[in-house]
Order: structure tokens, then sequence, then C-alpha cells
């Protein structure tokens, strides 16, 4: 099993994410994030390999990115790779990640 490259954090707020790409307009609600990518919670099955643009709300900001579905699984949700987005999303991304990042023990 090849090892993660970063800690995926486990949401335990309600965390709206958008999605539009290849035809289909679509929210759902976060439920892991890692610096690399995202999990939803879902009933729609999107297909492996479709590209999406995302967008969430960080603070007062919205952070958008391209991404490419690499896991789906119909009425659990479907995971993406973050393949661009802008240092400003980046930043926006990293904020996001250490708010919602358990405290060290």
């Amino acid at each position: 099993m090849k090892a993660r490259r970063a800690v995926r954090i486990k949401v335990e707020i309600v965390v709206p994410v958008g999605f539009v790409g290849s035809g289909q307009r679509l929210t759902a609600d976060l439920d892991t994030l890692s610096p690399y990518g995202l999990f939803v919670r879902s009933k729609r099955e999107v297909r492996l390999g479709t590209f999406l643009r995302v967008g969430m709300v960080v603070g007062h900001e919205t952070f958008r990115a391209t991404a490419v579905v690499r896991h789906s699984e119909a009425g659990v949700g479907f995971a993406v790779e973050f393949i661009q987005m802008t240092a400003h999303d980046r930043a926006l991304l990293r904020r996001l990640y250490l708010r919602l990042s358990p405290p060290p023990s």
C-alpha cells in the first residue's frame, strides 16, 4: 500500500463545496481534506477521470481550484485531487487545513 503524502483531516463541521464541469453542476458536503485533495459526501456518482472546477468559502474569500476525480462511490461520495490552483488559493487551502486540523496532543 502506498503511503499518503499528507494527513487527511476529518471535517466535523458542514462545509459546502461546489463543483462545475463536464456538463455537471453540483454541491456536496466536505468529508475529509488534505493539501492535495478532498472527499465529499454526495448521492450523485461522478465518473473517474472527470475534470471539475472546485469552489468553497474560506473565511470571507472563495477557494478555487481545478481537480480530477480519483475515486467515486455511488450513494456515498467522491474524491478529487487538486491539479491546478493559484498561489493565493494554495494559501487559502493551507489556512483551512490548519484551521480544521485537530490540536496537537
